[in-house]
């Protein structure tokens, strides 16, 4: 696979992964004005164990099937490409099942072992149908990415959102004449009827066209072909650590929903104003942060088949310029945002929810996080494509770990809420850190200092500046903050794009990945 290939990959899922945080916009913004804060905080408190028993049972093994496949399709193994979807399908279906089950039938126990409001239940059941058509999603999207055939992922995201918006929204304006938990519960629904929109457009993709996906003749069938049995034992060995470590995620974002309601509650908060305060992180600032995280995403969805191809053919000089690749265009995209969202925090939360809402002190520091996250996303997934799957894990552990215990000093204190988010940037700065350590072990890798950090740097300076002054100038000016804001992002943009151009940031050859 070449570079220009997997980064064209990338640069695809980047755009739907942004299309769908847009649509998203449609989502939170309407349901934040109808179910405040306070319902927020019941619509986000489940989310954690959501996404945990989807990487219990789903997120490992799409990864390593994408993996698996672009390592058949490097030796030329097409039945064996077959084979491993075949087979990995069923096992993921399996145990999305098994998911929806769980938080079906344990909604209630889990409420009553986490000390929940009781009107979080409704939240749970609307999201507990979800896994199974999410594991559909996955299993399509292993073989689609695998084989580096990225539109099918991207349409499903915008299809799943589109879904999710139009149904969430809907039955929670339909439902909250019946209470605020009941509206929460039924925008939380909107998670799975996007997910089954999402699968049904996958299917009929694959139905439609699996006959013109590959040119047969291209391909040879080993006669010593992997069985099933070997085939299940390589999904289960690249999945569980994989798994683990989106358990770990995950587990960062249980954290903060296991402990920031009991700490601030010993803080000196009221329940109410402990719920407020989580619903503020989580429904405001961490929906913004992720925005400019679909890019890291997608970055490190695209690294792992394309570094898996290149250790599977043992070229290290391929393998290097794909990380060094990777981790250049991380830097070139997380960067402004993490400055830009800083600069713009409160502007952007009044932009979007309101000039009487609050919110922007804490995604003023949580932007910071953007960073930190879109690094270790992509070295995690560098580290997996050379098959340390298991190192990434033990980094995520250290990081959870710093984030528990400067979570939990730190929000007893004056820092409240903002305790939670320093402990957040602490943990992922921890495993950026330790993965890249990991990686300069194993392969030698040199970063450029001069176009991964000094360009990035620099334009991203030159942006901050002119962010600010037309800003200023612009609420002075005008009075209207809306507006101010919405002019100050666009020249931002286009002047960190020129400073781009200018210092010739990406070279022709790179360009030529993303716009030939």
């Amino acid at each position: 696979m070449s570079n220009k290939k997997f980064i064209k990959g990338a640069f695809i899922l980047g755009i739907a992964g942004l299309t769908a945080k847009f649509l998203g916009v449609f989502f939170k913004i309407p349901l934040q004005r109808l179910i405040h804060d306070e319902g927020m905080g019941l619509f986000g408190l489940p989310y954690p164990i959501y996404t945990i028993m989807l990487s219990i049972s789903i997120i490992g093994l799409p990864a390593a099937v994408s993996k698996m496949i672009s390592e058949k399709i490097a030796v030329g193994d097409y039945g064996g490409v077959r084979r491993v979807f075949r087979i990995s399908f069923f096992i993921i279906i399996g145990l999305g099942i098994f998911s929806s089950c769980f938080l079906f039938f344990g909604a209630k126990a889990i409420i009553t072992l986490l000390d929940w409001p009781q009107e979080t239940y409704y939240s749970i059941i609307g999201l507990s149908f979800a896994p199974f058509f999410v594991s559909i999603m996955s299993a399509f999207r292993g073989y689609f990415q695998g084989m580096q055939i990225m539109i099918p992922t991207a349409l499903s995201q915008i299809m799943e959102q589109i879904g999710r918006v139009i149904i969430g929204v809907g039955l929670a304006y339909m439902y909250i004449e019946r209470g605020i938990g009941y509206a929460a519960g039924a925008a939380s629904f909107g998670a799975t009827a996007g997910a089954f929109f999402g699968a049904l457009l996958l299917l009929f993709y694959y139905l439609k066209r699996r006959k013109a996906l590959v040119d047969y003749s291209l391909y040879t069938y080993k006669k010593d072909r992997d069985g099933t049995l070997i085939i299940v034992r390589r999904l289960i060995w690249l999945a569980i650590p994989i798994t683990i470590g989106a358990i770990l995620s995950s587990v960062m974002g249980l954290i903060d929903s296991i402990i920031v309601p009991g700490r601030l509650l010993q803080g000196g908060y009221t329940l109410e104003g402990a719920t407020i305060l989580y619903g503020r992180l989580t429904g405001k600032a961490v929906t913004l942060m992720n925005v400019p995280l679909t890019f890291s995403m997608a970055m490190a969805a695209s690294l792992v088949p394309a570094i898996s191809e290149a250790n599977s053919r043992k070229n290290m000089r391929e393998l290097i310029e794909k990380a060094q690749t990777g981790i250049k265009i991380t830097m070139m995209i997380a960067l402004p945002a993490t400055i830009g969202l800083s600069l713009l925090a409160s502007p952007i939360v009044h932009l979007l929810w309101g000039q009487t809402e609050a919110g922007g002190n804490i995604l003023k520091i949580l932007a910071f996080n953007v960073l930190f996250i879109a690094l270790a996303q992509t070295l995690t997934s560098i580290l997996q494509g050379m098959n340390k799957v298991f190192i990434p894990v033990r980094n995520l552990f250290i990081g959870v770990i710093v984030k528990v215990i400067i979570s939990y000093f730190l929000l007893v204190t004056h820092f409240n809420i903002i305790g939670a988010v320093i402990g957040s940037i602490c943990g992922y700065f921890s495993v950026a850190v330790l993965n890249y350590i990991e990686i300069r072990k194993s392969i030698s890798l040199k970063i450029p200092i001069k176009e991964v950090i000094i360009k990035p740097v620099f334009a991203t300076t030159i942006m901050a500046i002119i962010v600010v002054f037309i800003f200023n100038y612009s609420y002075l000016h005008l009075q209207r903050e809306a507006l101010a804001t919405i002019l100050s992002i666009l020249c931002g943009m286009i002047s960190y794009g020129g400073v781009i151009l200018l210092t010739n940031m990406l070279h022709p050859h790179q360009k030529k990945m993303f716009f030939k």
